[in-house]
């Protein structure tokens, strides 16, 4: 296993892009190449960057998201030979937070043969590794099935590996441990999800980690603030001298008209507030996805004789009516009202409306901005971070665990390609005071 440890504007998908190009001489005629990366975009960046090398991408070069990977390659074909189930398709809905709601969710999903997607790692997990109450044919049968799999799979490249949980973790090092060529990067600065265990895997692989330490993004001056927050051997340097760092006071301003002036290309706060309101794209397609799974299910009750097929088509015409008119400014409750006429029972009408949220709306007093998990992953040439109590401590290093937290001040620190502007909300302002924030900021620029 080889690991590189790559920080922000590092060239992570290039320098990925450039190893697959290496490795595909390496393997036999018959095997496969993985480049597994966590999301949609991060794939379709490797994808570009690979048809700079290539008039097409050979066949043998996967590019897939993680969860693709283990269900394709992991859980459809291998689940059923030692679990006797065969999963019919994947469901992104959105989950309870009470644990014994989602729990129920997912077995109500796994008795129609859906597999959430949350539960993907675990499922592949027990595939390829262990499940509590393992029997001995179940072992010998398993160590069958990863010896299969090393037999065709010649590589496995991991994209922004610090998004990787404990699940996935002992799957890699189960591939690892039967023969599976296996290259991780990423940076465990930018683990936003909380997992830790690409920490983990550094702390166990010390002799094995490289580290790229060049920074293409952002100019020095930005590092001068995001190098304060990380390990000697991960602190970054850049050849870009121009650029500029801003402090601005929320006290004096007003936020939203500030912000449309602003002309920024990046616009983001850790968490909404009273006076910022936040929205994802991925919430939206996740929202979709709950309303019509809940949808389906009223509907298959009242039309159990149909076909799959209509059904599947009513319910995804009822979800993009119901949406649309909720968005158009209709009240949730009477589009509910205009669709189902008082046909639901107390059960059905909570679950769907629930799931059937009205969106949040820019006023000329509360803008709506980015989270820092949606920016992830992006830059811009002008960008704007709003600073919350949150992640106040961990600039002014009051604090220094290295936790989720502090991951989030060190994204939003690196998405400039040239100016960086920190707005200091009232609350940060109210508690540390103007003359300390602009001593601190004086003071680092002098060191």
């Amino acid at each position: 296993m080889r690991i590189t440890v790559a920080g922000a504007g590092a060239g992570k998908t290039t320098t990925m892009a450039s190893k697959i190009v290496d490795a595909l001489a390496s393997i036999e005629v018959h095997q496969n190449i993985y480049c597994i990366a966590f999301t949609n975009a991060a794939v379709s960046r490797i994808k570009e960057k690979l048809a700079e090398h290539y008039a097409e991408v050979p066949s043998n070069i996967i590019v897939c998201t993680i969860h693709s990977f283990l269900y394709q390659e992991i859980i459809s074909p291998y689940y059923f030979l030692l679990f006797g189930k065969q999963y019919e398709r994947i469901s992104p809905i959105n989950l309870p937070n009470d644990p014994s709601f989602k729990n129920k969710k997912i077995r109500e999903l796994d008795d129609r043969g859906i597999i959430h997607i949350s539960v993907i790692p675990q499922r592949a997990k027990w595939v390829v590794v262990k499940k509590t109450g393992d029997k001995k044919e179940d072992r010998y049968v398993r160590s069958q099935l990863v010896n299969t799999i090393a037999c065709y799979c010649g590589k496995i490249f991991v994209d922004e590996a610090q998004d990787i949980d404990d699940d996935t973790l002992a799957i890699i090092q189960a591939l690892d441990t039967a023969g599976i060529p296996i290259e991780l990067i990423g940076d465990p600065k930018q683990d936003l999800r909380g997992h830790e265990s690409f920490r983990k895997l550094l702390n166990a692989h010390g002799a094995d980690i490289s580290y790229i330490t060049i920074c293409h993004r952002c100019p020095q001056k930005h590092l001068r603030i995001s190098n304060t927050l990380v390990p000697d051997e991960e602190k970054q340097t850049s050849e870009k001298e121009e650029g500029t760092v801003n402090l601005v006071f929320e006290s004096n301003i007003q936020p939203s008209e500030f912000i449309k002036k602003g002309n920024y290309d990046l616009v983001y706060i850790s968490a909404r507030n009273k006076r910022f309101e936040t929205h994802s794209r991925e919430d939206s397609t996740n929202n979709f996805e709950s309303l019509n799974h809940e949808i389906s299910e009223v509907v298959k009750q009242r039309y159990s004789k149909a076909s799959k097929y209509l059904l599947a088509k009513l319910s995804y015409y009822l979800t993009h009516c119901m949406i649309r008119d909720v968005y158009g400014g209709v009240e949730p409750q009477n589009v509910i009202r205009q669709y189902f006429a008082g046909s639901l029972d107390r059960q059905q009408y909570a679950k769907i409306i629930s799931t059937l949220q009205k969106p949040a709306k820019e006023t000329a007093e509360i803008p709506i901005v980015s989270t820092i998990e949606g920016i992830k992953g992006q830059d811009g040439d002008k960008c704007l971070f709003i600073l919350t109590t949150d992640l106040a401590p961990y600039l002014f290093r009051e604090n220094t665990t290295e936790n989720r937290t502090k991951n989030k001040l060190y994204v939003a620190l690196t998405r400039s390609l040239n100016s960086l502007t920190i707005l200091i909300t009232l609350e940060v302002e109210k508690k540390y005071g103007n003359q300390y924030i602009r001593d601190y900021f004086a003071e680092l620029y002098s060191e």
